[in-house]
């Protein structure tokens, strides 16, 4: 990947980074872009802090700006200079810009000390929030949440169907009313419980690990 690639991408969530490339962005696209993010947001701060001190004491009539002089010297002038300062760090573009000055040393810092490529705060904001709405729309898909099906066989093998998918492995133990299990297979079936899962009791012998307490009603559980 070429530098100026990892400088663009590495401002990016990762879920929007993964859109344009499969592999991870090294640290030196990060590092470039946290500092080019830092000098160009101090650029524009110093730029406009002229600008606008310009501006305010051109509006300021020659007669005031003697009058000050005659009364309280440079001192009052320099007085002004600090109020027309003050009034331009309070500004929302220089409280910005501010931001991505700091911003970009914090990305090229984490970058230098940890190699993590930090995307920029208002992104990150932007992904989470689509996150979130990805789902909500995902949970609408799937429909009304109902209490799972539980089956235990003949075989002493334990079926559950649910309207939810579980986050159970191979190496997840699975207890239920005092017995530990362990998920032999899984598949999809008609809703509105599409999820089934077959379990079967944990041999004496076995590791314990992962230790997933459940219960019929924990999908009900989830949404409070």
């Amino acid at each position: 990947m070429n530098i100026l690639a990892s400088i663009l991408l590495s401002i990016l969530p990762k879920r929007y980074r993964d859109h344009f490339t499969p592999y991870e962005i090294p640290p030196a696209g990060a590092i470039c872009s946290g500092i080019l993010e830092t000098l160009i947001s101090l650029g524009l701060l110093i730029r406009g802090y002229y600008a606008f001190m310009n501006e305010r004491m051109a509006s300021i009539p020659a007669s005031v700006l003697t009058r000050a002089a005659e009364k309280g010297g440079e001192s009052a002038v320099m007085g002004m200079g600090s109020i027309f300062m003050l009034e331009y760090m309070i500004r929302f573009t220089t409280i910005l810009l501010v931001f991505f000055l700091l911003e970009g040393f914090v990305r090229a810092i984490a970058a230098v000390g940890s190699d993590e490529v930090l995307p920029s705060l208002p992104l990150k904001a932007v992904g989470f929030l689509h996150a979130r709405l990805d789902s909500r729309n995902h949970e609408r898909q799937l429909g009304e949440r109902i209490r799972d099906e539980v089956r235990l066989d003949a075989g002493e093998s334990l079926q559950i169907a649910s309207c939810r998918p579980k986050p159970w492995t191979r190496l997840t133990t699975i207890s239920h009313e005092g017995v530990f299990y362990e998920l032999v297979a899984e598949s999809k079936g008609p809703t509105p419980r599409p999820f089934l899962y077959v379990l079967r009791k944990k041999p004496g012998t076995a590791v314990i690990r992962g230790i997933h307490a459940y219960s019929p009603d924990e999908v009900l559980e989830s949404t409070k």
